[in-house]
């Protein structure tokens, strides 16, 4: 199952077959809307808007561990992600499509990780490696 967090303008519903809407809760609150379950191509797909529905929440106010969380105990095995944004290298445009392989995250005030000792169910605080961020398969795919 391959969960789908949608960005700025990314985050159609049209584009699942049969699908169903599900709201949810998290020990982290609620993500930031409801999950939109259905298929694309036969595939089982979860989208969720990170900014809300209707673009509400800010990025530094979005709940990116409950939307997480909520993608983990619908089962996804994969997530991706869309990011509208820009590129320290010249030869990338706006509109662009790039899979990223690095980052450099600029989002302030927000929880940066689930493993910070606070859920039970987690195995505590944990070092989390980010020298390779993205899974090399997924990016291969």
């Amino acid at each position: 199952k391959i969960g789908i967090i949608g960005g700025t303008g990314l985050d159609d519903p049209d584009i699942l077959e049969g699908r169903t809407e599900k709201y949810v809760d998290t020990p982290y609150g609620k993500p930031s809307d409801a999950l939109i379950l259905g298929k694309i191509k036969n595939v089982d797909c979860v989208l969720l808007a990170r900014h809300g529905r209707h673009h509400t929440i800010m990025p530094s106010n979005v709940n990116y561990r409950a939307n997480i969380w909520a993608l983990k105990e619908e089962n996804c095995s994969h997530v991706l992600v869309t990011t509208a944004c820009g590129s320290l290298r010249e030869e990338i445009q706006p509109g662009d499509l790039v899979i990223i392989d690095q980052f450099i995250d600029r989002t302030t005030k927000r929880h940066c990780t689930l493993y910070d000792g606070q859920h039970s169910s987690l195995s505590g605080v944990c070092h989390i490696p980010m020298a390779e961020p993205f899974c090399t398969k997924t990016r291969e795919v």
